[in-house]
């Protein structure tokens, strides 16, 4: 009598890197520049205050303590995380200019190379935009192969209330 099992592999169909690749978002990679750039959502620190609030307060304790702020931001978090399946959702600080390009100076003044590029009354009188922007992968190969799901963007941007767009990252994580 003949093991049943190697029909059962047969019939099994495993998911190609082909097939993989086709389920993840469909998006273009910006034009490389001086720094990563990232793909996702411009949110608030209240905004994630708030998500945890409506989606975990049982787990945030006293609204007066010090550290409540914190607290919540990194539950909102892990919350948003477990919600869409997106495991590599980052926070990151980026770039945001009015006019839609990230001005040189800007560039310069956060690597630290202003010296000849702004006197020293600019660089006092220089102010940068920066926004808290929760990413979803970013233009380097490995992040961006790794990008979620068009099921998974759906939801995160309904959960968030906008779409995602490219980010250039200006520094530092929170």
């Amino acid at each position: 009598m003949s093991s049943p099992l190697p029909r059962l592999f047969d019939t099994i169909k495993i998911s190609s890197p082909d097939l993989i690749k086709q389920q993840r978002i469909r998006i273009s990679r910006p034009k490389k520049q001086s720094h990563i750039q990232f793909y996702g959502y411009a949110i608030s620190r209240e905004w994630l205050v708030q998500f945890a609030e409506q989606h975990c307060p049982e787990e945030l304790g006293d609204r007066n303590a010090r550290c409540y702020q914190t607290n919540a931001i990194m539950r909102a978090y892990e919350h948003l995380v477990d919600f869409t399946g997106i495991n590599n959702l980052d926070p990151v600080t980026c770039f945001n200019p009015k006019g839609g390009s990230v001005p040189p100076e800007w560039i310069a003044v956060y690597d630290g190379d202003y010296d000849d590029v702004l006197s020293d009354e600019e660089l006092l009188a220089f102010q940068i935009q920066t926004v808290y922007v929760l990413t979803v992968c970013s233009d380097e190969d490995d992040s961006f192969e790794d990008r979620p799901s068009q099921e998974q963007m759906d939801y995160i941007t309904k959960l968030v209330g906008h779409g995602p767009q490219w980010w250039m990252r200006c520094r530092s994580v929170y």
